[in-house]
């Protein structure tokens, strides 16, 4: 199993160690690495210092290659425990407590939990730090004045009401009445829940309390009346801060899914890229308030802004160039120009390792309206990703259009020259054989027209030579079954020689054939691919240039050549002249430029291929290799 480090980060300033030490150690394991923060959903909200450490934590970790998560739970260290196993975690990282040992005492011991719950996962201590999450010490902002004054009016409320109906209500059901005041004002917080229940027990003591008017107190029974007075303010201001603190995160992370299900329905309603791109812009400044530019690449491959109206300057441009080209986030916070005005993410899937980046957003930070914290970085990152698939899905499903009207236009053009293939081999076999009837049959045609019927008998031949092109290539195209046989191969290349004697008159051609070697063709087509390597060979090279034909087994393959001592082949054409309609530079004839086109269908349609190559001392050389295959064994019939 493959080395998974977690590490815990927290406000204290130590976990910046703890970040750098974890990085080190994964360098060296090579393994992958989580630094997360667990949020106890029982402690008090953290200070706004606070998080901006704990981000700030965060964000070093992700910038030197780890995955961050933000974790709220009601136990600290079977939260941590559970994000472990869920990703296959094998070593946990935690700093060595400095704090008092009677906080562990009174509290309990993350670390000690750590350890004795873990299991198989090791647990490494790193020193010193602060603790794993220890609380700021910075003093809270106060809760404002209007929650202090609604304390003081229910205290005095409550005082003037006592005052009134003492004589009808006892001393504990006057300090129920306090402690209905000590409520209220506690709604408004912790703060003004204390200073309630200071004034509650001041006022109904020096009003209440024998001797009245006087601070003493006479009968010590009344200490605990004062002292349930103020752990109902403690008790209820923390409870009330903790609400509104845990309502206000929900209505922010409800308003972000609410922004991001809304970009998802766009992004997937969009016609085309530049749909996306926009929604992507409106609703990155809608949700974090911030300008953002969307840049996708153009034809050239160069970043292009298609949505947004904050043009970048030449620095912000090279961040987001550089962002697209790695797909990776830079720009402010990470470790790419961490000094940057903007931060540039690029809009890919963030998982596959051979993924595509489609573009980049850039989200000019400075100029943000809003703050934005580690949610807000969240969330842009979702909509990154969610406009990466929906752009990925645009481009797949035009690509997926385009391959349909290419396989029509392939179908349709495939069956119009079969078609028309075979509709002219009856005429053409009809005009070639009426002139060669009528140049072999007459001796007193003057000169003229014997060379007139020269050219129709010749030219016919070459246009059948082209229709017998088309029509092997239309076969081989549309993947038509081939009955494939074991045939020797010196057949085929007898048969193309045969009908390549007008081709080769005059001319030497070395045969070098292995008698025993065959292969599995269908020798129609297989003859047709040779009877085209000669034609080629021949129409390159000059008259009395002999030809050479090999063919060879090379362990378990058949290798077929046909060389010549012609020009030899220009750079760069061996691939391009296996390309339709492409003719060689130094053809001295006319041609469709069909025929190599065919011997490589026909080539692969037999599992081979085929190459080309310039000839030691000049010339040229055609190479065809296929599976070479084993005779059929001979069954011999029984005589009757």
């Amino acid at each position: 199993m493959s080395e998974c480090i977690l590490v815990c980060v927290g406000p204290s300033p130590g976990s910046e160690r703890l970040v750098l030490a974890t990085k080190r150690i994964a360098d060296t394991q090579r393994a992958r690495w989580y630094a997360v923060h667990v949020a106890a959903s029982a402690a008090s909200p953290a200070s706004q210092a606070d998080r901006d450490r704990i981000e700030n934590h965060l964000a070093l970790a992700e910038s030197l290659g780890a995955e961050c998560a933000y974790v709220v739970g009601d136990d600290v260290a079977q939260s941590l425990l559970e994000f472990a196993h869920e990703h296959d975690v094998t070593r946990i990282v935690a700093g060595k407590p400095t704090h008092p040992r009677w906080r562990d005492r009174v509290r309990g011991s993350l670390l000690d939990q750590l350890i004795r719950r873990s299991g198989s996962i090791e647990i490494e201590i790193i020193a010193p730090t602060e603790g794993l999450a220890p609380r700021s010490e910075e003093p809270r902002a106060p809760a404002g004045a209007l929650p202090y004054a609604r304390g003081v009016a229910a205290v005095a409320f409550a005082t003037g009401f006592g005052a009134l109906a003492q004589g009808y209500l006892s001393l504990p059901d006057l300090a129920m009445v306090y402690l209905a005041a000590i409520v209220i004002a506690a709604l408004g917080g912790r703060g003004p829940g204390l200073a309630a229940a200071a004034l509650s027990v001041a006022a109904f003591n020096f009003f209440f309390i024998p001797p009245r008017y006087t601070f003493a107190v006479a009968d010590a029974n009344h200490l605990v009346t004062f002292a349930v007075m103020f752990v109902v303010g403690t008790a209820t201001g923390t409870l009330v801060a903790r609400l509104r603190h845990a309502a206000g995160v929900s209505r922010q992370r409800e308003r972000r899914t609410s922004a991001l299900l809304a970009f998802t329905s766009q992004a997937a309603a969009a016609r085309d890229v530049a749909d996306v791109a926009a929604a992507v812009a409106a609703h990155v400044e809608d949700a974090l308030g911030a300008p953002a530019v969307v840049l996708l690449p153009n034809t050239s491959g160069q970043l292009e802004a298609v949505a947004g109206l904050e043009p970048l300057a030449e620095q912000e441009m090279e961040v987001a160039t550089w962002a697209f080209a790695n797909g990776t986030r830079a720009g402010r916070g990470t470790d790419h120009s961490p000094t940057a005005r903007l931060l540039a993410l690029p809009l890919s899937d963030g998982e596959a390792a051979d993924r595509y980046t489609e573009g980049v957003v850039a989200v000019q930070i400075e100029r943000a309206r809003r703050r934005i914290d580690l949610d807000a970085r969240t969330l842009l990152e979702a909509i990154s990703r969610q406009a990466a698939v929906a752009i990925a899905r645009l481009r797949l499903a035009r690509s997926a259009q385009e391959s349909r009207l290419r396989a029509q236009t392939e179908e349709m053009r495939s069956s119009l020259l079969s078609t028309v293939s075979h509709d002219l081999r009856t005429p053409l076999a009809i005009i070639s054989g009426h002139a060669s009837t009528l140049r072999d049959g007459s001796a007193n045609l003057a000169t003229e027209q014997r060379e007139s019927l020269d050219t129709i008998v010749d030219e016919a031949a070459r246009l059948a030579s082209i229709l017998h092109n088309l029509l092997a290539i239309t076969r081989v195209e549309s993947g038509a079954t081939m009955q494939r046989d074991w045939v020797p191969l010196e057949e085929p290349i007898g048969a193309a020689l045969a009908r390549s004697e007008s081709l080769l008159a005059g001319r030497a051609v070395e045969l070098a054939v292995d008698p025993e070697l065959g292969a599995r063709i269908e020798p129609v087509l297989f003859e047709q691919l040779l009877l085209n390597l000669i034609e080629n060979a021949v129409k390159h090279t000059p008259a009395g240039t002999p030809l050479t034909i090999r063919a060879r087994r090379n362990d378990a393959d058949a290798i077929i050549e046909v060389s010549d001592r012609g020009p030899g082949l220009p750079p760069g054409a061996p691939e391009r002249l296996f390309e339709k309609f492409v003719r060689g530079p130094n053809t001295r004839t006319q041609g469709a430029g069909l025929g190599l086109a065919v011997c490589r269908g026909i080539a692969l349609a037999h599992g081979g291929k085929i190459e080309a190559e310039n000839r030691d001392g000049g010339g040229a050389t055609f190479r065809v290799k296929l599976a070479a295959g084993e005779a059929p064994p001979v069954t011999h019939m029984a005589a009757s």
